[in-house]
């Protein structure tokens, strides 16, 4: 079995839409599902390896370029039994 596994969570919403989402995803929305992820996969057995977060790069008014983070890439690796 591979030790590892990799899960993705949106940082906003899945698809861009032309105008304002009245429902942007929050920092405190983020945390609760990054906790929500971890607890979820500690009792599955496995820890936390790393957190990457994914930028991606627009253009805003036709000229300001910006990023934002679109999703955070959380790797665990399964926890070694004692033996």
């Amino acid at each position: 079995m591979y030790p590892y596994k990799v899960e993705y969570i949106y940082a906003s919403s899945e698809k861009k839409k032309w105008y304002q989402s009245k429902n942007p995803v929050d920092a405190w929305t983020l945390s609760k599902e990054l906790e929500a992820l971890l607890v979820e996969s500690h009792s599955k057995g496995y820890e936390l390896a790393n957190i990457t977060p994914i930028l991606t790069h627009e253009v805003i008014h036709g000229s300001f370029a910006g990023s934002r983070t679109d999703g955070l890439i959380v790797t665990f690796r399964k926890i070694k039994s004692a033996e």
